[in-house]
């Protein structure tokens, strides 16, 4: 089978990059595999997939309907899909808008089936703009099958384009991960509380990652325990959102927090060998206003291949990602003082802390890339045989 895979941005690190490099080389294993991306994502597409034929766009993300820039993008990325001279059997786009607006013209250029991935946010902030949601509702309404990150991903997706989804099949497949196999077992399983207490957080310091709430958790813990540090991993602007956090920690008057921007692979391998807790607390809302949600939550699954427990908010798919007791706990979004209570408990408990820790390992073992490649294949089975 012939499958031509659109991609979305894969420079930066990103859930869109993880999934984009775990589910290509793993299907890539059973399907003649082809990648459309965008011209600026071409080199790092050819580092990332040495071995696969990779077709430039002028673009596949980072354009939108929403101004002339993005809407002249996005009409010479038509014009070079229907310059192709290609034969697919399927196309399958790995994110849902513009990417899937992409995938479209590519399967009707094709004349093959669509499958669409969706991973939170970018499944229904469409919705807020009139044109990319036209546009947006005929990709939908086309789609040969949607197969969203999460449940969670697909509930909202049906809220907001019901009446679009209703004779469409969805299948929410969860997200895999190789972090695991990175990770020696012995680092999860024969770790120990580190003798300096910290709290690790990784993921671009933006509102809907929520460090203004872990930051009011890291607050109330180092009443009790002064010692106590705080990493932050991932790119950090320079904007309002960041000065209030640095606000935050001035009228709390914090001390050992430090936000690290974005890190090598080693560095960051060393941050988690020396964390006792991860904590991320997603909150509903961020740039993209009540419709910015966390899609699904890999990162707590690289927690996980370390051996760490996990602090978590009940946030689109994270409670999908973090089994509520077993592998860390899921607060509600607002309750900065059951977060910093049970991280107590954590921080001065080890065999919790290692049983919940190991936990988390077994699990992010069990959400591999093949599990997440089978169900696709037979997606892609289902939508050939049909056509």
């Amino acid at each position: 089978m012939k499958v031509g895979f659109v991609l979305p941005a894969i420079q930066k690190p990103s859930g869109w990059r993880t999934y984009a490099l775990g589910l290509v080389k793993e299907l890539s294993q059973y399907v003649e595999a082809l990648l459309f991306v965008a011209a600026q994502e071409a080199s790092a597409a050819q580092e990332a997939f040495p071995d696969l034929p990779i077709f430039s766009l002028p673009a596949t993300q980072s354009a939108s309907l929403r101004s002339w820039r993005g809407t002249w993008r996005l009409w010479q990325t038509l014009r070079a899909v229907r310059t192709l001279k290609l034969s697919l059997d399927l196309v399958h786009s790995l994110e849902a808008y513009p990417t899937g607006l992409v995938g479209h013209w590519l399967a009707a250029q094709c004349a093959c089936p669509h499958v669409l991935t969706a991973h939170g946010t970018y499944g229904v902030v469409w919705v807020t703009s009139f044109f990319d949601r036209l546009f947006y509702r005929r990709v939908l309404r086309s789609a040969a099958h949607l197969c969203p990150v999460s449940q969670a991903t697909a509930q909202r997706m049906k809220h907001f384009f019901g009446e679009i989804l209703t004779s469409v099949p969805m299948t929410p497949i969860l997200n895999g991960n190789d972090f695991y196999q990175r990770v020696p077992a012995q680092v999860a399983l024969e770790r120990r509380l580190p003798e300096k207490p910290n709290l690790l957080s990784v993921g671009e310091v933006k509102p809907r990652k929520g460090y203004h709430v872990s930051l009011q958790v890291f607050a109330r813990l180092q009443k009790e325990i002064p010692s106590l540090r705080y990493n932050i991993v991932g790119f950090y602007p320079h904007n309002g959102y960041t000065q209030s956090l640095e606000a935050l920690i001035r009228e709390h008057r914090l001390t050992g927090v430090t936000f690290h921007g974005q890190v090598s692979t080693v560095e960051l391998a060393r941050m988690y060998q020396q964390a006792s807790i991860f904590i991320l607390t997603p909150q509903d809302g961020g740039g993209a206003g009540r419709f910015a949600f966390e899609g699904f939550g890999l990162v707590y699954l690289e927690a996980g291949a370390y051996g760490l427990p996990v602090i978590a908010t009940d946030c689109g798919g994270v409670s999908e990602a973090v089994h509520n007791g077993e592998t860390g706990f899921v607060f509600p979004q607002g309750d900065v003082e059951g977060m910093a209570q049970v991280a107590y408990r954590l921080l001065t408990d080890e065999a919790l802390n290692l049983h919940l820790g190991k936990a988390n390992r077994r699990w992010a073992e069990t959400l591999t890339w093949a599990r997440t490649a089978e169900q696709v294949l037979t997606i892609y089975q289902k939508v050939a045989g049909e056509r």
